[in-house]
């Protein structure tokens, strides 16, 4: 018995330093497991380890973060229909805090999110709200944080009255109004999976770096034809893009990589500012961007120096076909975002 395990450990040794090799590992920095029956590591270096890194993740600490947001947005659907707080409460919380943080919301009816905000993230953020009535404004919302302006008591929170859509509006209006930009922006506006769109590449180059964009309610984008806050619109999961959200924000997925599509993927790019996508996540009906970090690694480098001579396999010139053809696909599929602008 003991002969056969030493003989599996000699596989296991030789496929080892193969794939060593193959890496580009040294065979000096390859550490061969004794032909023992007995582990090398012995069982106090592992419950060592492993409570080294057990101690990275605190549970209870993640859940006293969603319990705090939950307390907060009680008030709000945000919590109590969706459960977003399982969410927000994890990804948010590294931004309580921050210094001059500036946080946009797109959709505020009666107001209690904003005030919700300025309660999370403290007196001192700058928290910015878009409220409007809906198709042709026909929904007129009751939202007292359109007088913020002129009450002291609701600290830093601005209100604007202004339609998604209207990329012209939110550039003179609302972006001029805060033209250093957001760490945190939160699309809770009509839920119309075009204007998803249209709101985020505008926005967009105005969320600071290392900053966050969230869109939520994205279950429209699962309804081949419905009505929502006087719109109507038509999607479904199997929809093209833009008429499904989800499918359009899986297309940025193609920017984050573009550095390994050779020497033409440099090229590919779908609206101003994509190149600043670091992450794209999905979470229960909601979708999140995450915006490229400023600064530079222990070797010296920053986000874009990466990737660094990355591997070209055979066939990369038909790569640089496909990058036309996408791109082609890409342009005219944003036609029919038309219908949806002012």
């Amino acid at each position: 018995m003991r002969g056969n395990i030493c003989i599996k450990s000699a596989l296991l040794c030789l496929i080892s330093y193969l794939i060593g090799c193959f890496s580009g590992n040294s065979l000096s920095s390859f550490t061969t497991p004794s032909c023992s029956p007995k582990s090398s590591i012995t069982e106090d270096k592992y419950q060592q380890e492993k409570k080294s890194h057990d101690g990275q993740y605190d549970h209870d600490a993640v859940m006293s973060n969603i319990n705090v947001f939950q307390k907060l947005f009680e008030s709000t659907d945000k919590t109590w229909r969706h459960g977003y707080h399982w969410f927000y409460g994890r990804h948010l919380h590294r931004y309580r805090g921050k210094k001059n943080l500036a946080i946009l919301e797109i959709g505020s009816r009666r107001g209690d999110s904003a005030l919700a905000w300025k309660e999370y993230f403290g007196s001192n953020a700058n928290i910015d709200m878009i409220t409007y009535g809906g198709n042709n404004d026909s929904h007129k919302f009751d939202n007292p944080t359109i007088n913020c302006a002129n009450d002291e008591s609701c600290g830093r929170i601005h209100t604007f009255y202004c339609d998604q859509s209207d990329a012209e509006r939110l550039e003179k209006e609302v972006i001029a109004a805060r033209p250093d930009g957001w760490d945190v922006v939160i699309d809770d506006g009509s839920h119309v999976p075009a204007h998803n769109i249209i709101s985020f590449e505008v926005l967009w180059k105005h969320v600071r770096p290392g900053g966050v964009y969230v869109v939520e309610d994205i279950e429209t984008s699962y309804y081949p034809k419905s009505t929502v806050y006087g719109y109507n619109f038509e999607a479904g999961i199997s929809a093209a893009p833009p008429l499904n959200a989800l499918s359009r924000f899986r297309q940025y997925v193609d920017v984050i990589n573009r550095g390994y599509m050779g020497p033409s993927g440099h090229t590919f790019s779908l609206f101003e500012g994509d190149d600043t996508i670091m992450e794209i996540g999905f979470a229960r009906n909601v979708m999140f961007v995450r915006k490229a970090l400023k600064g530079t690694d222990s070797g010296g480098k920053s986000y874009d120096d990466y990737p660094h001579k990355p591997v070209i396999l055979p066939g990369i010139n038909l790569v640089h076909d496909t990058i036309k053809e996408t791109l082609a696909i890409f342009r005219e599929q944003s036609k029919l975002l038309d219908k949806w602008r002012p």
